[in-house]
């Protein structure tokens, strides 16, 4: 057997990676952040504690990283090809790529939501996803100018509200939320 080259040492690092970030996500989804120890991630994730620390700094880099990772995954949606002349179709196509991660990711959801009512946590990376919220701001709010709204950050405001409260019910009753018929009442906002 062949000692192993540096891609294939990549490789495995990058798979340990995801599979302590999915064990984490996991668990700060259904336990909450301040009470889920890096024992605890290390333990349900087959690896020492000793070792956790090899992949992540700490608690609170592992939590960036998910969040981060998440966002982004969200942000790839928004495909806009001239932030000038913001298209409707091209808005359409980020909120239906955006339910259908939500249906695929609801823990990374239910994780990204309570975040919010914990003032501590959401310091950790309020500066990170402020940068990405403010580049989702100026889509929307150049959309509504073009299209001669009043007030088009406060309509920008308004519509990710309403986009927010969505998730969050959906991801409190998943089997009951009529998703698919709430999409078209987001669109007709746009």
């Amino acid at each position: 057997m062949s000692p192993r080259t540096k891609k294939q040492f990549a490789a495995i690092r990058s798979e340990k990676e995801n599979h302590i970030q999915q064990t984490a996500l996991r668990l700060f989804a259904s336990r909450g952040f301040e009470s889920t120890s890096v024992s605890l991630i290390a333990k349900e994730a087959g690896i020492s504690k000793g070792l956790m620390y090899n992949y992540f700094e700490s608690k609170e880099e592992l939590l960036r990283k998910i969040i981060l990772g998440g966002l982004g995954q969200f942000m790839e949606y928004l495909n806009i090809e001239d932030e000038n002349n913001v298209q409707k179709q091209e808005l359409i196509e980020f909120i239906d790529g955006n339910l259908s991660v939500l249906k695929q990711q609801s823990d990374f959801y239910k994780l990204y939501f309570s975040l919010s009512f914990q003032p501590a946590v959401f310091a950790i990376l309020e500066k990170d996803m402020m940068i990405i919220f403010e580049q989702l701001f100026g889509v929307f709010t150049n959309y509504y100018t073009r299209k001669g709204e009043e007030n088009p950050y406060v309509k920008t405001r308004y519509l990710l509200a309403v986009f927010d409260g969505i998730g969050m019910h959906y991801v409190i009753d998943t089997e009951n939320f009529p998703l698919d018929g709430v999409r078209d009442m987001i669109v007709d906002l746009l």
